[in-house]
């Protein structure tokens, strides 16, 4: 009982917490408690402000809304700012608290009410709710008799003295005193304005929260600050008018929004901040003009308008983003949402959204690639010829006279992703070696729709050799027909490409293989990528012992036991047992939970390949070292192959150097992760009851190695994961099976 007492109070500190830090978009408790702290610089707002989060709070939970959005402080943020505004406004008594309540409420129903039509397009309600009830109060307030205009501010050094005596006042005086430049004032005054705060020292404290909690942020305030006042005396209006108003918290919120939290921070997004805010500015000051008729302030306006404004419109784009990406998964942090994103752009970029196989078995090798020498030219340049060749390079066995002597000739040709056929030729015959059929150029074909603006073609199949007909419903690896030499083809060949439409004579798409494994020394695991001429491809071989290890059901249990042992004394230095569990979030993400260490790895399985995409919780557990072992794992491959890919930093890095880094994160950056896996022959290893893997993590800093880590894991039919780390001089193991 008192440990559920303590862990519901604990959920509605967090709760009321956040409320306060998602004013800037964040979950941070840090933040948080500066802001709370800011808020009673004006003890009437202060009050105003925490009783209007609790109500909200209290009213979304026993309304029966969503616990996530209710803990994450969604519902509550926008009751935060109105209790704040009104609290500033009006001098305390019991009316102006009714008054509190009744706001808040409103406010609240305002960001049910938003969140859904909003939703309903994708976009956020942002401060929408708390601009309508603040206006609706405000415009309310000359009828208000009951309540009294608040006179604080007026006699500033009497109110610092009640706060904290002479201290106070000396400390107000320092400040004012030490930061003489207009710019830097104006740039304080603006941040602490958020928080209806008129003073430097809650603008600087404001300041420190946001570099405390995040880098990004903190520097995109100010160039989101600072294009403002270039642009302001570039046009000749008076800055200094920010001084005293609360409108410049404007800029430094939509640089904030758009340069790192409803986008993925990057060059792109910053340039973006340049082109925007000369529009918010100009709307700040028309609505500024607008509203004066009224005696009240468009307070937030024009940061929702071009905020709301530019995401919808980034919605309605025809083609898929490239480098101006929307945050897939909101990590609360620009930082954590960058390098997440920053690995996973190859692991599932969004501009490809079929991750198409190799169209065969085995191994073939690239005759004629994107930009051909013979055929693939113009706007017909990005597609591949495939033939089968011997360990002497050769096409054919004999003479090569007859169709029959070529490798390929004859070889099942299968669906390189699930869709429909939309078209098939299949009656021309195949060509004697050396004869072309200029008529019939494409020969027999079988062309796929796997989205409205992605088709794959297949052509020069073998006459009457294809098994799938218009209509039908198609699966990746489904056999479509045979290689042949139908068409203009000299000698057999599957000829293969992308297309965005459904006719024979289409133009191609530059358009990669989603997975394939090239072959050199050993098998390099590609992501993405497009073959080159003369290389050697191939799918990879699906592994039973792999898919059924990995795959991971919500519910299901692991139990193990981690070790860490120094191998200077080996005196073994830390045992533990453990249970973790696997869930399912409200995205219907999985991931596998270690409650005694409140620690999370996310996890995707897509049938091909396991990756590990995300880690939650303190370091150096064993469930980080599971997750870092096990980090990506094809499926499917071929002995002695290799995988490549790359952990997000900030779960390798940390202190100066991850501080000094998320400072020109979105610009460059030099710090780097690598993962290496590879998978080593032991006799049959695709028949074997078990499987040996070695992973290596490299640490880099501005390209040089500084530290790594060397995993081996093996992984047996019984279900048994047994991994061994060896780093400096400490052999960390971890044996561990699901239940």
């Amino acid at each position: 009982m008192e440990k559920n007492i303590r862990i519901i109070s604990k959920e509605i500190i967090f709760t009321v917490l956040n409320s306060y830090s998602q004013v800037f978009f964040s979950t941070s408790k840090i933040l948080a408690i500066v802001l709370l702290l800011i808020s009673f610089f004006d003890y009437g707002a202060g009050i105003g402000g925490l009783t209007a989060v609790i109500i909200a709070n209290i009213l979304a939970h026993f309304l029966g809304y969503n616990e996530y959005y209710i803990k994450s402080g969604l519902f509550g943020f926008n009751s935060l700012l109105v209790g704040l505004g009104v609290g500033l406004t009006f001098q305390p008594s019991i009316e102006l608290f009714l008054l509190i309540a009744i706001a808040s409420t409103t406010a609240f129903f305002l960001t049910i009410a938003f969140q859904g039509v909003l939703g309903k397009y994708g976009l956020p309600f942002l401060s929408i709710p708390f601009l309508a009830t603040i206006w609706i109060v405000l415009l309310a307030g000359g009828e208000l008799t009951a309540l009294n205009i608040s006179e604080r501010g007026i006699y500033t050094y009497n109110e610092l003295y009640g706060i904290g005596g002479q201290a106070m006042v000396s400390l107000y005086d320092w400040l004012d005193g030490l930061i003489s430049s207009s710019f830097l004032r104006i740039y304080f005054y603006s941040l602490g304005a958020i928080f209806f705060q008129k003073g430097l020292l809650a603008g600087i404290l404001i300041s420190l929260g946001l570099l405390i909690y995040s880098r990004i942020t903190f520097v995109l305030s100010i160039l989101g600050y600072t294009i403002s006042y270039i642009f302001y005396i570039f046009v000749g209006i008076e800055f200094n008018s920010l001084s005293y108003t609360f409108i410049g918290f404007n800029y430094i919120l939509t640089a904030i929004a758009l340069g790192g939290y409803y986008l993925i921070p990057g060059r792109t997004s910053f340039a973006w901040i340049m082109v925007l805010l000369p529009s918010v500015v100009l709307i700040t000051i028309s609505t500024q003009q607008l509203f004066a008729h009224f005696y009240i302030s468009p307070y937030s306006l024009p940061f929702n308008m071009v905020v709301l404004m530019f995401l919808y419109s980034l919605k309605l784009r025809e083609k898929r983003a490239n480098k101006l990406l929307e945050t897939p998964i909101q990590l609360g942090n620009p930082e954590k949402n960058l390098y997440l994103q920053s690995g996973n752009l190859r692991r599932f970029p969004a501009r490809f959204p079929i991750a198409a196989s190799l169209p065969f078995f085995g191994e073939w090798q690239i005759s004629q690639g994107h930009k051909g020498e013979i055929t693939h030219k113009g706007a017909w340049q990005n597609a591949w010829d495939f033939v089968i060749t011997d360990n002497k390079g050769e096409q054919y066995k004999g003479s090569g006279d007859f169709v029959e002597d070529y490798f390929c000739f004859g070889k099942a040709i299968t669906a390189p992703f699930e869709g429909t056929v939309v078209e098939v030729v299949n009656s021309i015959s195949d060509n004697t070696i050396g004869n072309v059929d200029i008529i019939n150029n494409w020969g027999n074909t079988v062309i796929i729709k796997h989205s409205h603006t992605i088709f794959s073609k297949l052509c020069h199949l073998k006459h009457q050799s294809v098994a799938v007909k218009v209509g039908d419903q198609v699966k990746k690896g489904q056999l479509l027909g045979k290689c042949g030499n139908s068409g203009r083809s000299p000698y057999p060949h599957l000829h293969f490409q992308f297309q965005p439409t459904p006719y024979i004579g289409s133009t191609t798409l530059d358009y990669p293989i989603g997975h394939y494994l090239l072959k050199g020394e050993k098998y390099n695991f590609e992501t993405f990528s497009i073959p080159q001429k003369g290389q050697v491809v191939a799918n990879p071989r699906k592994n039973n012992l792999l898919t059924k290890l990995l795959h991971f059901i919500p519910g299901q249990g692991i139990s193990g036991e981690f070790r860490i042992e120094n191998t200077k004394t080996g005196v073994q230095e830390y045992h533990e047992e453990f249970n973790w569990r696997v869930n399912t979030d409200v995205f219907n993400s999985i991931y596998i939970e270690s409650e005694e260490d409140h620690t999370f790895a996310y996890l995707y399985n897509n049938e091909e390949q396991h990756y590990f995409t995300n880690y939650i919780g303190k370091k150096e557990t064993a469930l980080y070292w599971f997750f870092l072992a096990l980090f990506k794992v094809p499926l499917g491959f071929l002995p002695n192959s290799n995988i490549k890919d790359n952990v997000p930093i900030n779960l390798m890095f940390g202190g100066v150097s991850l501080f000094l880094q998320d400072m020109i994160a979105p610009i460059y950056l030099f710090l780097k992760a690598d993962y290496k896996l590879e998978i080593e022959e032991e006799g049959d290893i695709l028949l074997s009851d078990h499987i040996l893997l070695k992973s290596e993590l490299t640490k880099k800093i501005a390209g040089q190695s500084t530290e790594k880590y060397h995993f081996k894991t093996k992984l047996d039919e019984s279900g048994v994961f047994d991994i061994e780390l060896v780093n400096k001089d400490l052999k960390i193991q971890i044996t561990c099976q699901k239940n």
